[in-house]
């Protein structure tokens, strides 16, 4: 019974009907599977040559403000006045001469413990923390484009094998998360992109309460137009505003 069936199916499905479905298949998991592949490349080309020009601009801001973190040079102020301080105080007799001021102790003054400003501190943390994000994105998205660039590599063989092999890799991709890993991606930079206006907002109002509070209220705007755009696909399920983070 069971060789009568597969004679039967041979009869209705010769060769070449059997090589045009595999072709048809093989196209069909190509054009699929190729796509998908293409669009996760195009979203990480985006990435580096942004990631690229923010992580310079960062770096000349951080040349600049690390050095808040270090005593700076021997301030000449205090000698000056315990000098002065020392003049005026002589007292000028017969066989000598005197001051009452005691003498300054210089490596007293200079071991004395160096502090860093608060502010320093956590605006070098916004600042070098956003610029790890930056690179982190950069260096992760070159080795998941060579992950994706090895899925056309060898495709050779029969329309079947072809087929077998691209699901095969595909099933990979998915199953070792790479779509989530490229999703991240963006959402790293992001991120670095929230810290280094955290950093801005606290060297600004360390400087001029004016300029901090002009400042501050256009990153609050971008921030809040950033977040309700990822919030709404959430409640509303005709919002087109899709994006990973979303």
């Amino acid at each position: 019974m069971i060789q009568q069936l597969k004679e039967a199916l041979n009869k209705k499905y010769t060769v070449k009907a059997r090589s045009e479905a595999w072709a048809l298949t093989a196209g069909m998991v190509e054009k699929h599977s190729s796509a998908m592949v293409e669009q996760w490349i195009k979203e990480i080309d985006a990435l580096p040559t942004f990631a690229g020009l923010f992580s310079a601009v960062l770096t000349a801001f951080n040349v600049q403000t690390y050095q808040l973190l270090r005593p700076g040079p021997t301030d000449t102020t205090p000698v000056l006045i315990h000098i002065s301080g020392q003049l005026v105080s002589y007292a000028v007799n017969p066989l000598y001469v005197n001051s009452t001021q005691p003498s300054y102790d210089a490596i007293a003054a200079s071991t004395s413990p160096f502090r860093a400003p608060t502010y320093a501190i956590w605006l070098n943390i916004c600042w070098f923390t956003s610029l790890v994000l930056s690179l982190a994105s950069a260096s992760i998205g070159i080795t998941v484009k060579q992950w994706l660039n090895h899925y056309e590599v060898d495709l050779s063989g029969t329309a079947r094998e072809t087929a077998a092999i691209r699901q095969h890799r595909l099933n990979n991709l998915m199953k070792w998360k790479v779509p989530q890993i490229v999703a991240m991606l963006p959402i790293l930079l992001q991120t670095a992109l929230v810290l280094f206006f955290a950093g801005l907002v606290i060297l600004l109002w360390s400087i001029h309460a004016a300029l901090a509070t002009v400042v501050s209220t256009l990153i609050a705007l971008l921030l809040a137009f950033t977040f309700c755009t990822i919030i709404l696909p959430t409640f509303q399920s005709d919002c087109c505003y899709l994006s990973p983070p979303s």
